[in-house]
């Protein structure tokens, strides 16, 4: 019971950051690279009159409310770096609004699950699926994303790219933590905050860090199939630390997703 709880706890956080795009630790010099995986470049820009804000409020609003987007398959991933070490933990899984979720995790090389239907949640690891006594996960993929919407007006348009066939338009954004906490009333920095503590030079890290979030929308049907969160914080005379956050949204409106009934799972129950 007591691994199965902490099992818990770690998906939980790490799926956390993951929805929030995630706080970054990195060592040694970095460069933000593309890490597009499973996409091809277009050459080509996109000539377009509406601002990068009103593309992610428009892809925001058909997530909502477009019936051809009420589900879709999701993948990626959350990479942390601190110091010399390097930690990957996979995800993926489908969602069906307003029913529920399912979790495929790899998190610290152990395979976890995570099921949610209306109210009822459980959760499988070390072959044994268990109700889940926790809080349930928020794992709407396209939460915390309204709070992009402040500092979208600074959004630079990348060249056209393509995420599994579909032509999308990127904007990419940066900024530092402290520009971040001015602004936004959102809790993305606060699992870094309750790491770092009361260290005397937090108001240093946050200025001197970079957080650069890129949304892959797509051009026809403008809804967001691809986000990166990468965020770079120096930590003195330690060198630096970060966390990578890369998810891909794909086969909106499949109808072949499937969302176990609760008695697929119940059967199999401890408790």
């Amino acid at each position: 019971m007591r691994k199965l709880t902490k099992a818990t706890a770690l998906l939980a956080g790490i799926c956390a950051a993951a929805l929030l795009g995630g706080c970054t630790y990195e060592s040694g010099p970095k460069t933000f690279a593309s890490t597009n995986f499973g996409a091809t470049p277009e050459q080509t820009t996109t000539a377009q009159t509406e601002s990068a804000a009103e593309w992610l409020k428009t892809a925001l609003e058909k997530a909502k409310t477009d019936p051809e987007a009420q589900s879709y398959w999701y993948k990626g991933y959350v990479k942390n770096m601190i110091l010399s070490r390097s930690t990957t933990s996979m995800f993926n899984g489908a969602v069906v609004n307003g029913k529920g979720y399912n979790v495929d995790a790899r998190i610290a090389a152990q395979p976890y699950q995570y099921y949610r239907i209306n109210d009822k949640r459980y959760i499988r690891a070390n072959d044994y699926w268990v109700t889940a006594t926790e809080d349930p996960l928020a794992f709407d993929v396209l939460s915390g994303f309204d709070d992009w919407l402040p500092f979208m007006d600074t959004a630079v348009q990348l060249p056209d790219d393509k995420v599994y066939g579909t032509v999308c338009v990127p904007f990419q954004l940066k900024m530092t933590g402290a520009d971040w906490l001015k602004t936004s009333k959102s809790a993305l920095l606060e699992p870094l905050k309750k790491q770092l503590g009361d260290r005397p030079d937090l108001d240093y890290i946050l200025k001197e860090s970079t957080i650069k979030t890129t949304f892959w929308i797509g051009k026809e049907d403008r809804l967001i199939h691809q986000y990166e969160t990468w965020i770079i914080l120096p930590l003195p005379e330690a060198g630096t630390m970060d966390q990578q956050v890369l998810f891909q949204l794909y086969k909106y409106g499949d109808p072949g997703i499937h969302i176990k009934e609760p008695e697929e799972v119940e059967k199999y129950l401890l408790y």
